[in-house]
């Protein structure tokens, strides 16, 4: 159990680091937040936006309870994530602002991951499947 809790918030927390180097810049909406969305096609409507529901996602998984609200947290940030590589490969970035995609993927599923895991050590029973 030890070690299942020591993988679910070292990669837990990694992924509210990156949702919330994201989010900030973009609630605030800075001249670079807002250019780079324009870059990418978007009004500067969207940045605040997608800042606020990524605060409300790191929220959501770092308070204990409500494991449905935290599956649509998960859900939520693997849709951004998906979104965000959809529109870098869309705009014709170049590959070497991919390259770290799959590393932000792999935190998030390893967090989703041993969440369960940790559910079920635990033998939580209210968790969403």
């Amino acid at each position: 159990m030890k070690t299942i809790n020591i993988i679910y918030w070292i990669s837990t927390i990694l992924l509210a680091l990156l949702m919330l180097s994201s989010a900030i810049p973009s609630i605030i909406n800075s001249p670079e937040s807002v250019k780079f969305m324009a870059h990418l096609g978007y009004g500067p409507y969207v940045s605040p936006y997608l800042g606020v529901l990524k605060i409300l996602g790191v929220i959501a998984i770092l308070v204990p309870g409500f494991p449905r609200i935290r599956e649509w947290a998960y859900a939520g940030f693997t849709f951004d994530l998906l979104g965000a590589l959809y529109s870098f490969i869309a705009t014709h970035e170049p590959w070497k602002n991919l390259a770290l995609f799959p590393v932000f993927f792999a935190i998030l599923i390893v967090s989703y991951i041993y969440w369960h895991k940790k559910l079920k050590a635990t033998k939580h029973t209210d968790a969403v499947v």
